[in-house]
């Protein structure tokens, strides 16, 4: 990280020993079990994958139902999904399942029928050539499963960063889509794309538009949106990594990326579990936006975000309490509550907050630019920006002991659920606790997931910045 005169990141004082020790993780290894049941059809045994096993498990029930033996169809039906069982989806099961069955797992089949992240049963030609990618979530996806080349458009956001995402020869035929919040029909119909991927269904063009009206195209939301990271076996998120796995014919390492997620998270986790309640600081997870009180004085509101959205899991990951959760109103969506500043700087003790986290995007969704947010993420190393929305931020009327930290957007909208945050606010916000968490090195390991090349946190990019030791 940048050295600065007078204002020091913090973090990189903390890891700055840790960092040396960097060791590129092996992405292509065995992949251990996922505490979840895969929402694929073909799933017959309720795992986390598709296997021979389902293949073998549905063909017990299709002989147990033809010899007429009710002992074994009640004991399979006890273990199995008949639903997932019903592999091409038609409403029987029989030996064409467990036929499109081993095609999945042998990487041959021609079709998938699964749930996307909003659970529609969705079918898909795995004939898939052009790629549109939907905000950064998507597109960190992609290069994850090696799909790089494959993307052939994205929206402004992350065409801004295509210098750091994508190699020439993959820039030379990259399109930029602008906005997809509301987007422009007749530009994306002209991109031929075979997939595109949804950031959120939620958006101002709703999922269901889209699938009305891009053409001849599979419009698809995976679920990326929603980490849910504490609790797996119900998470969209770690359920959508898998699924594009079979969607882009690269299963192993969706499994192998899952696991590394899932891995630091219990490590995380158990640090976060560490800490008595009563010891863990309160922390606000809000923004820093030209409508809102840490950027602008004359505005009497912030947003805060609730538990269940990438930022709200880092707090819970990093050994926080959601100042939420004490004045109510937390929840386990994406998102959050726009508070009133006296809700949150008042008399009452219980409400103090000790760190806030502005969350920042300066290039949106909707492909415009938000006034007033400073440079960071992927594409600079100048810190010169973040250092004088701090300033501003910290000087807030109502500031008085609570300590004021700017993240990257990168941070919510990246496919790593809160992961990467949750390591560099732990070394914050619990740096005793987490003395053996380096978040430089985790975040040098996802870029070398990606693909990216010739890049190093040591010395490239702004994501966070605190202004003290």
């Amino acid at each position: 990280m940048n050295a600065k005169v007078g204002a020091i990141i913090a973090v990189a004082i903390l890891v700055a020993a840790g960092a040396a020790a960097y060791m590129v993780l092996k992405n292509d290894g065995a992949s251990g079990d996922i505490d979840v049941d895969l929402e694929v059809f073909g799933n017959a045994d309720r795992d986390w994958k598709i296997d021979e096993n389902d293949a073998e498990i549905v063909e017990e029930y299709i002989k147990a139902q033809s010899d007429g033996n009710d002992e074994k169809i009640s004991e399979l039906e006890g273990k199995m999904s008949l639903r997932f069982a019903d592999a091409n989806n038609d409403g029987v099961i029989d030996g064409r399942d467990a036929e499109q069955i081993r095609a999945i797992a042998g990487g041959t089949a021609e079709h998938l029928w699964f749930l996307d992240g909003i659970q529609k049963e969705r079918d898909m030609d795995l004939d898939i050539g052009r790629i549109g990618a939907e905000y950064f979530t998507n597109t960190e996806m992609m290069l994850i499963l090696g799909q790089g080349g494959n993307v052939v458009a994205v929206d402004n956001a992350p065409y801004v960063c295509r210098d750091f995402y994508f190699d020439e020869e993959q820039r030379a035929g990259l399109k930029n889509m602008v906005n997809m919040s509301m987007p422009d029909y007749d530009l994306v119909n002209s991109m031929d794309l075979d997939v595109l991927l949804v950031f959120a269904p939620l958006t101002s063009a709703k999922y269901e538009e889209k699938q009305e009206k891009i053409v001849g195209c599979d419009v698809l939301y995976l679920g990326l949106y929603v980490p849910d990271l504490t609790n797996t076996s119900k998470s969209n998120f770690i359920q959508g990594i898998l699924k594009a796995g079979y969607i882009f014919g690269n299963v192993e390492r969706a499994e192998a990326y899952t696991n590394w997620i899932i891995d630091h998270r219990d490590k995380l986790l158990g640090m976060a579990d560490s800490i008595p309640d009563g010891e863990k600081p309160i922390v606000g997870m809000s923004n820093y936006t030209s409508t809102q009180y840490f950027m602008n004085e004359t505005y009497k509101t912030i947003s805060l975000y609730k538990s269940g959205d990438p930022l709200g899991q880092a707090v819970i990951l990093a050994g926080g309490r959601n100042i939420l959760g004490v004045i109510g109103g937390d929840g386990d969506t994406s998102g959050g509550a726009t508070v009133q500043v006296d809700a949150i700087f008042n008399d009452d003790p219980d409400v103090h907050v000790d760190y806030f986290f502005l969350h920042m995007v300066k290039y949106t969704y909707g492909g415009s630019v938000n006034p007033g947010v400073p440079d960071h993420g992927y594409t600079t190393d100048d810190y010169s920006e973040i250092e004088a929305a701090w300033k501003n931020a910290s000087g807030r009327t109502l500031i008085t002991d609570e300590k004021i930290a700017m993240i990257a957007g990168d941070f919510r909208n990246g496919c790593t659920g809160g992961i990467l945050l949750a390591a560099y606010m732990a070394k914050i916000i619990n740096p005793d606790a987490y003395s053996s968490i380096d978040p430089v090195g985790l975040h040098n390991e996802y870029i070398d997931w990606m693909g990216i090349k010739d890049y190093n946190i040591d010395h490239n990019g702004v994501f966070v910045y605190t202004g003290y030791a």
